[in-house]
């Protein structure tokens, strides 16, 4: 019992360090040989458990339940490592260890190293698989070694905070430039988020998910914590534990905010450059009144001719407005009629790109996003143009035509959402199926998560576009399902 309870005391700290902490190929080796050791150790305690079991079965003595001094010291332990995390939240590596039973029995310890010894197992293959891809560690390589997405747009949303200097054409033209290299960076930015969030979305393969993982967290880490039996793949990024369903929300939230400041970024590089535009104007005008106001009225005669000077240059100001008046309502005209011709354009390619079927998600977004612009450019048409009145009625059809797609958007995304939540239900069915005993309460776990990905598969309405991929996992997952009834 003493080599026993000597283990006991180091089981905590090994079920803590049971994760893989995704790096360069010389940490991937490292973690390799970590976790062979922490494998070793847990090997080397069942082996005393199963011991100790002998010995009480040879003695029938019941020594099935450990005495309160090792059981202290287990949970001791236990508790240092998880009541912070269940105190903050992290409750997921909490469910490494579960809830403290009335009594620790060996038996039920031992069932608990055979899933942590799993797990490690599970790990190893994951890490020797790394390094074994070469392309693979190369793009992990990079991904590592710069800012994590999250913090390269606080950077640039730090950045993009500019007073605008609307009287200094000099001071306005330099942050015009500014705005125009911040506004590519967050165009660049945006792109790398929206490939990162769809390939960690359209994959089940956890070297994938890991992959862009890495390129969202960049320097801030990454480590791949345990497998939650209701949550899936538990992953912890800058001492912040969650579930890859809750990332993948995170994400797409994110994607929100870049799309949010890449829009308010178009606006303010108009508001500058409409300025830019009209500094000459207003900079005569402020050079002709400096001028009077600096010169001192010494005599009558100088007062005479500033008053010459004063009714010619008022005459210069009003024909000069005039001038631009006219200008204006000529641009206006202009810019309402390319307006006019823009959302006519847009609407006829949305128009023709729904009747092709059947459509992506992509596609109907794409047709969406089409229809939203042509509504937005015939609501900037101002009043008193030649093609006001018809942009009005064509604005009513148009705003029509978005909200119908929308719908449909809305309905499509509902379907991917519900399929894509069907297959990580299925994955996560599939690992406690291969590897639950038979006619255990964790097998039937396995069924009611496979039960569910087909109840989530048949409320996906015929015509989506995922409606193909539909009936083809759901006739595997219910064969699945079949096979598994007699177990």
């Amino acid at each position: 019992m003493a080599n026993l309870e000597k283990h006991l005391h180091e089981l905590t700290k090994l079920v803590e360090s049971l994760k893989l902490t995704v790096g360069d190929s010389h940490a991937i080796k490292q973690e390799i040989i970590r976790l062979n050791f922490v494998q070793e150790q847990l090997r080397n305690l069942k082996a005393a458990i199963a011991q100790e079991l002998d010995v009480a079965k040879i003695n029938n003595a019941a020594v099935g339940v450990l005495s309160g001094g090792t059981e202290s010291a287990v949970f001791n332990s236990h508790s240092h490592l998880v009541n912070p995390l269940l105190t903050t939240g992290e409750r997921f590596i909490a469910e490494k260890f579960s809830n403290k039973p009335p009594k620790l029995s060996l038996n039920n310890l031992e069932s608990k190293i055979s899933r942590w010894l799993e797990w490690g197992e599970l790990l190893q293959a994951i890490a020797e698989d790394i390094l074994s891809n070469a392309q693979f560690i190369n793009q992990l390589n990079c991904n590592i070694n710069y800012s994590s997405l999250p913090s390269k747009f606080q950077e640039l949303e730090e950045k993009l905070k500019l007073d605008l200097v609307y009287g200094k054409s000099k001071v306005l033209q330099q942050q015009i430039q500014q705005l125009l290299n911040y506004q590519q960076e967050l165009l660049q930015l945006q792109k790398k988020s929206t490939e990162v969030f769809e390939n960690i979305k359209n994959t089940q393969n956890i070297l994938l998910i890991l992959l862009n993982l890495s390129a969202f967290c960049g320097n801030s880490g990454l480590e791949l914590e345990w497998f939650d039996d209701e949550y899936g793949f538990i992953i912890s990024s800058s001492d912040k534990c969650q579930a890859l369903g809750d990332i993948i929300y995170d994400c797409e939230l994110f994607q929100g905010k870049i799309d949010t400041l890449v829009v308010a970024t178009k606006n303010q590089l108009e508001q500058a450059e409409k300025a830019m535009e009209n500094i000459p104007q207003s900079h005569k005008l402020e050079v002709i009144t400096k001028f009077l106001v600096r010169k001192p009225l010494h005599s009558i005669l100088f007062i005479s001719s500033s008053l010459v000077i004063l009714s010619f240059g008022s005459w210069i100001v009003k024909d000069k407005i005039i001038t631009v008046q006219k200008n204006q309502h000529i641009k206006h005209e202009k810019v309402a009629k390319s307006n006019l011709k823009s959302a006519q354009n847009l609407g006829m390619e949305a128009a023709v790109m729904v009747q092709k079927s059947p459509l992506t998600i992509t596609s109907w977004q794409q047709a969406q996003s089409k229809w939203q612009k042509a509504v937005s450019l015939l609501e900037d048409i101002p009043k008193g143009t030649s093609v006001s009145e018809q942009a009005k009625k064509q604005l009513v059809k148009y705003r029509v035509n978005y909200t119908t797609i929308s719908q449909r958007v809305a309905l499509e995304k509902n379907a991917a959402s519900k399929f894509d939540t069907a297959e990580k239900l299925a994955v996560e069915a599939a690992f406690i199926i291969k590897n639950a005993p038979e006619e255990s309460a964790i097998l039937q776990q396995g069924k009611g998560k496979l039960q569910e990905a087909i109840n989530l598969l048949q409320a996906i309405p015929q015509g989506t576009s995922v409606s193909k991929q539909v009936q083809d996992k759901l006739a595997s997952y219910k064969n699945t399902y079949e096979a598994i009834k007699t177990k």
